[in-house]
């Protein structure tokens, strides 16, 4: 009897139980497709107050970026392509300094416009940006 006890315990193990890790590997799976989409990149952005404290023109050093309804940029009334902002605004600021960006954009155009300028102006190393408003009309 102790030969056969032998046998098998020297044998070869012909077959992986495969149920636990396909167990581990749908549960991972399910994990990231829950949590993936939760996870999202945010730009910190302060609405501005209708009433603002401080006007156009008491802002020291400004770059004026426009954009109207077409979806056309203005830097400092020059056009500039989406593209090319970035590089003129990292320019700008080795030419002058630090300056603060003011964003002046028609109403109807999308507000990824926008955040895609203040993505630029971030990316130039430019951290002071201002949304200009109009004043509000009393009646």
């Amino acid at each position: 009897m102790r030969r056969n006890n032998r046998k098998n315990r020297r044998g070869a193990i012909t077959s992986i139980d495969l149920t636990s890790l396909m167990d581990l590997t749908f549960m991972l799976l399910i994990v990231f497709v829950i949590t993936v989409p939760v996870i999202e990149f945010a730009t910190d952005v302060t609405p501005p107050e209708l009433d603002g404290k401080t006007k156009a023109e008491e802002i020291e050093n400004p770059v004026l970026i426009t954009l109207n309804q077409a979806g056309v940029i203005d830097l400092d009334s020059q056009s500039v392509a989406m593209h090319e902002l970035d590089s003129r605004l990292l320019r700008l600021r080795q030419e002058r300094g630090q300056v603060n960006i003011m964003i002046r954009a028609h109403g109807e155009r999308p507000y990824e416009d926008i955040v895609a300028i203040m993505r630029a102006a971030q990316k130039a190393g430019l951290n002071s940006v201002s949304l200009m408003t109009q004043a509000e009309k009393i009646q």
